[in-house]
């Protein structure tokens, strides 16, 4: 990234930063008035005791300075608006940048640094905007100080300036290496910010490990490279700042030395010298802030390399330039010849298959044969290799995502809820959706039972993540979100993995209904949960091993055999093993259900 880059991304506040840099340049100027009042007092007033005429001077001041208040105000408020209007469209830019990033970009980019990236570096940006005001006023002030010393004796001018050029070379190469070092400093901390966002999310494991002494002594010694790298920034902020010291004094002793032998005279007066000394003071003004700005300015420039470089990656999955806007679906799906690998892993081969519309599809197979990527290449949340995936005869690729993902309905393996009230996390795919149809598919979806009894009902605030839900409860809302959204393709994704046998029961004969005259596609490792549908297809290594029902595959050898009686076989052995936590619960509220429970894992005998 460069500054060109940079300047790009403030362009449309081009007009309100110039706007308040002129405001603020006018409150300096009316501040540069001060000298040339005691030019007049030491040259006039006090030598022929002119009172009226300091008088006059005095209600000159006081509406100079009047006026300068007017400017604070004026400034104070159009650079505060500047700054904060452009780090809300800044946040709001990057975040729409990452809606609209593929799900590979995070699976390779940690949580903790986007965080970092949204919320610490542009909050560094915030100096870097009050800079760019401060440097255009500290430089228009400085060119009219220039105006004023050479009006007053250009000799002792050209000597003042000498300095000038000195003092820049010194900021040139104090930034270069402040901007090093404060990179430096913001990648450690968004690497401890990364770090600190997987502890929280794992605080169980940590808890049941006792690993928590572990993790305090890590954290700590990820911390102390900042301390290093905190005292460097600030021992080169202090080298630069000793630099300016010295550069200054020298100019201030010189400017004495040759203004002895000048004052006096009529050409120049004392209180010409007075001026001129107390001119170059508030030169030194400017040119002091741009030193102490220094830090401000490497940690800016460093956080906005680091938000451009977030800025500059290329979402993966684009609409088309002639895509179009989804219309219902009928539900007719094919795969057609679909190859797909995560970097140079391949994980469907030469995939061809055909859905009809209503039909409803299991894929089984081991883990890591390629189930759940079939969902996401649905989803579109990556695009195919090659090959093509149609929906009613059309490319995917062809119409919008949004409209596209809106005629499908998805429960994911791991139900995620947002911290929110249960009624905000039901209605989060249909915003408008009444509170009779919420609670319609809180009934068809079985949630209506737990949730009722909850103090505040639908109005509940769940915690993040649902962290006041058991898994079960967690899932059945997911699934009446999906029932809700009312999609004409449905996708679910090991949807009853969470619940008991029981509650997967009570949730089946939901999702049955649900399902009825509507393509799905069901992602299982419980194979009992699909020993109704309509075609069974069997994945092994990226290909089709075997397809068909439940009861022609259960009569050949082959993978799905294998499978289910390895599970019916697990089943067998648990017995009258452990109740889950979630069972524990259903059976509370259903005190006949624990006979239910075993009687159902029987079957597997069946």
């Amino acid at each position: 990234m460069n500054e060109f880059k940079l300047s790009s991304l403030f362009f449309q506040y081009r007009w309100m930063i110039f706007l308040s840099a002129i405001t603020a340049a006018i409150f300096s100027c009316l501040g540069l008035t001060m000298p040339l009042l005691m030019k007049f007092v030491i040259d006039r007033v006090i030598p022929h005791k002119d009172y009226g005429f300091f008088f006059l001077l005095t209600v000159i001041m006081i509406a100079v300075y009047t006026l300068r208040i007017i400017m604070r105000i004026v400034c104070g408020y159009l650079g505060t608006f500047t700054v904060t209007r452009g780090l809300l469209d800044v946040r709001q830019r990057i975040f729409k940048h990452l809606q609209s990033l593929s799900l590979r970009f995070y699976e390779e980019y940690r949580t903790g640094k986007l965080i970092s990236n949204v919320i610490s570096d542009v909050a560094l940006l915030q100096g870097l905007i009050g800079l760019c005001i401060a440097w255009i006023t500290e430089f228009f002030t400085m060119g009219l100080i220039t105006f004023a010393v050479f009006f007053l004796n250009w000799k002792l001018g050209l000597i003042a300036m000498c300095a000038l050029p000195l003092h820049f070379i010194n900021f040139y190469f104090s930034n270069k290496r402040l901007r090093k070092t404060s990179r430096e400093l913001q990648e450690k901390m968004s690497e401890i910010s990364a770090n600190l966002a997987e502890t929280i999310n794992g605080i169980k494991v940590v808890k049941s490990f006792s690993k928590e002494r572990s993790e305090c002594r890590h954290f700590f010694s990820n911390m102390r490279p900042t301390l290093d790298l905190a005292l460097k920034l600030n021992l080169q902020n202090n080298f630069c700042y000793g630099v300016f010291d010295c550069l200054t004094l020298t100019t201030y002793l010189t400017i004495i030395g040759c203004g002895i032998s000048m004052a006096g005279t009529a050409e120049f007066t004392v209180g010409d010298f007075v001026a001129f000394y107390s001119y170059i003071g508030l030169q030194v003004g400017p040119i002091n802030a741009l030193a102490a700005q220094m830090n401000t300015l490497s940690q800016g420039l460093a956080g906005a390399q680091r938000i451009m470089k977030l800025l500059e990656v290329i979402p993966e999955i684009k609409d088309s330039p002639n895509a179009k806007t989804a219309k219902p679906f009928q539900g007719e799906i094919v795969f057609d010849h679909v190859s797909f690998k995560y970097a140079d892993a391949p994980v469907l081969k030469d995939f061809s298959l055909t859905i009809k519309p209503g039909q409803k599809i299991a894929l089984v197979g081991h883990s890591g044969c390629g189930k759940s990527t079939i969902g996401n290449l649905v989803l579109r949340f990556y695009d195919v290799c090659s090959g093509a995936i149609l929906i009613d005869g059309k490319d995917i690729r062809s119409f919008t995502q949004d409209s596209y993902r809106s005629q499908i309905g998805v429960v994911l393996q791991e139900p995620f809820l947002f911290s929110g009230t249960i009624r905000d996390n039901l209605a989060y795919g249909k915003p408008d959706a009444t509170m009779e149809e919420i609670e319609e598919a809180a009934r068809v979806a079985n949630v209506a039972e737990f949730v009722e009894k909850l103090e505040n009902g639908y109005d509940t605030v769940i915690g993040e993540n649902g962290a006041t839900l058991s898994g079960g409860q967690k899932q059945r809302l997911a699934i009446a979100r999906a029932v809700l959204k009312n999609p004409g393709i449905l996708l679910l994704d090991e949807a009853t993995s969470a619940l008991d046998t029981v509650s997967e029961k009570l949730v089946q004969q939901a999702l049955d209904s649900l399902m009825k005259n509507r393509t799905t596609i069901i992602i299982a490792h419980r194979l009992s949960t699909i020993r109704k549908a309509d075609l069974i297809v069997v994945l092994k290594d990226g290909v089709i091993a075997q397809k068909g029902t439940h009861e022609e595959l259960m009569e050949q050898e082959g993978t799905y055999r294998d499978l289910y009686e390895t599970q019916r076989k697990a089943a067998t052995e648990d017995g009258e093993g452990e109740i889950s936590k979630d069972a524990h619960i259903f059976y509370q509220q259903h005190p006949r259900a624990l006979e239910l429970e075993r009687t159902a894992k029987k079957r597997w005998l069946r």
